[in-house]
């Protein structure tokens, strides 16, 4: 590759790769493509990244923002299902020493392992752009797994932001978040409307931003419990929470209504209407108990 193709943009490069290698994406992997380098760097602001910081990128695609990261941080290391992608992201990437790419599904990776060898045993920051139809487990396994992330943005549809945005009390509140706002508080940084990507997916984006808390506004005594908890209280939404209790804790009807009144609650609420600091008070009970 000579020199004079360095100096072009990331995603010219990109584009000229995925021709040159007759690259198509895959529907059934969610491939969606952002390449306006303006907009990924105006992501990439709002966002906060910076020099000092070191990246877990999950779902590089061709390579445009892992360019505009790399440029931006100390240290990138991106995780890509799709071999497929080897030879564009090879391409996008030449030249750039604090980058590098690994070839694994994320939601089986070694997340601890590979940022502590990559990244240091400090902080790291995640970015990502995911399938939207794994971006809620990939979430949720990124904010239990008890790795030092300082925040997570990520690309997602714009109805599944809505949704972790969601509190007690509103139609969308669910389990998912509920237990991103016991780790986290979440934003939507900038919608992105469905014709900036290419192929343009079916529904409109928004890209979020989930701190995750140093020191948790509500602290259950037990994390592990806590998200029993909240398991067993959306397990039947508009069911009284003693029927959810009965089913996830294997308890007689007598000893989930002991439980309820324990915590301070009625024997006829619904889990989904309880909000974080009574979910932290119903798992410390349980915990006493099992």
């Amino acid at each position: 590759m000579g020199k004079c193709f360095v100096s072009v943009s990331a995603e010219l490069r990109a584009r000229v790769a995925l021709e040159q290698h007759g690259f198509r994406t895959a529907h059934s992997l969610g491939q969606n493509f952002l390449f306006d380098e303006g907009l990924l760097n105006a992501l990439l602001d709002r966002a906060g990244v910076t020099g000092e910081d070191r990246v877990l990128e999950i779902g590089p695609g061709p390579g445009v923002m892992t360019a505009q990261l790399a440029r931006r941080c100390e240290k990138v290391v991106s995780l890509e299902i799709d071999e497929k992608l080897r030879p564009v992201l090879e391409t996008v990437l030449e030249g750039m020493q604090n980058v590098r790419v690994i070839y694994c599904d994320a939601m089986k990776a070694d997340i601890g392992r590979i940022s502590r060898e990559n990244l240091g045993e400090g902080p790291f920051r995640v970015v990502a752009n995911l399938p939207y139809y794994i971006t809620t487990d990939v979430l949720l396994r990124l904010a239990t797994g008890g790795y030092p992330i300082r925040d997570i943005s990520v690309m997602v549809q714009k109805e599944a932001a809505q949704r972790i945005l969601a509190r007690p009390g509103e139609k969308q509140w669910c389990a998912a978040a509920a237990v991103l706002a016991y780790f986290g508080q979440a934003q939507v940084l900038e919608e992105v409307p469905r014709d900036r990507f290419e192929p343009a997916p079916h529904v409109d984006s928004a890209f979020l931003r989930i701190e995750m808390y140093e020191e948790k506004p509500v602290q259950a005594q037990r994390d592990d419990m806590m998200l029993k908890t909240i398991h067993a209280a959306f397990l039947m939404r508009r069911k009284k929470l003693s029927n959810n209790l009965k089913a996830a804790f294997s308890l007689s009807g007598e000893q989930a209504l002991a439980v309820l009144q324990q915590a301070g609650l009625s024997p006829d609420i619904r889990g989904e209407v309880l909000t974080m600091e009574e979910l932290a008070r119903l798992s410390d009970v349980l915990s006493t108990l099992l």
